[in-house]
């Protein structure tokens, strides 16, 4: 496995910032457990995993606390892990587009200089906590770009559309400056994941399969049985599951590679780019 570290300008969020990146070249223990690998020929390309942070956190908080390289390599896929700050993956209403840069400036820029597939079959998105609430947001909104999204412990629920949102459990500062003092640039059919799914499969939108994952000792538990219900209410994939675990690395290692090596509709294998 090759890790890299991309420093560079994002105009979306008007100042320099950083992703980590790693590919699934060959490695010395390909040889010793019997896996066959390569890198890739000319109008090859990976399938990628685009892999959000929660919040407080940052982009090297999958490689330093999950064993993620490791579940990524046996399976040839590519993992990106970008730098959202505790932006909610939302674009500010005065300042950095997050929702733009990570769905949009993003996979542009990597596709430039790495052989990442941009095949919607060969794109997928997953995170913890704040970044389960990212990666669905952008399933939702760009079903396009992604054909499956998963979210551990997600802040699916954000401002009260059940009786356990996930704001009502963090300071009000958390949001003041996404959303507003007040949550005046806060609506529900921009930023809200039900009427957003809703909307989309009322319209018929062909959209990515779900899966939701959340600890029984989680404080977002509670909001993630109830996303479940109300999505699979509207028709959509979803497949949930659950079991012992707070809100907690303990958790989001054994489930992150639940996903990876059991739910992903992954090739295995090197992918054609025609």
């Amino acid at each position: 496995m090759a890790f890299m570290q991309f420093d560079f300008y994002s105009k979306a969020l008007n100042y320099h910032t950083t992703v980590n990146v790693v590919l699934p070249v060959p490695d010395p223990d390909d040889t010793l457990l019997g896996f066959e690998n390569r890198y890739p020929e000319p109008g090859e390309k990976y399938q990628t995993l685009y892999l959000l942070h929660g919040m407080m956190s940052d982009h090297s908080g999958w490689m330093r606390y999950s064993n993620v390289e490791r579940y990524a390599q046996a399976k040839k896929l590519a993992v990106v892990m970008p730098n959202a700050c505790n932006s909610f993956y939302t674009d500010y209403a005065f300042g950095s587009k997050f929702y733009t840069y990570y769905t949009e400036e993003l996979p542009k820029i990597l596709r430039s200089v790495l052989p990442l597939s941009e095949k919607r079959e060969d794109n997928f998105i997953a995170g913890l906590s704040m970044g389960g609430y990212g990666a669905l947001y952008a399933a939702l909104t760009k079903p396009e770009q992604y054909a499956a999204a998963a979210s551990l412990s997600g802040a699916i629920d954000l401002f009260g559309e059940t009786e356990h949102p996930s704001a009502a459990i963090l300071s009000e500062d958390t949001f003041k400056d996404i959303y507003g003092k007040d949550y005046e640039y806060f609506s529900k059919e921009k930023n809200s994941l039900r009427t957003i799914a809703k909307e989309k499969a009322a319209a018929g939108v062909e959209l990515p399969k779900l899966y939701i994952a959340c600890g029984t000792e989680d404080f977002l538990y509670e909001s993630n049985q109830s996303g479940r219900d109300y999505f699979k209410s509207l028709g959509l994939d979803v497949t949930y599951e659950e079991g012992p675990g707070r809100h907690e690395w303990d958790f989001w290692d054994p489930y992150i590679r639940r996903v990876i090596e059991n739910w992903l509709p992954l090739k295995n294998e090197i992918v054609s780019d025609k």
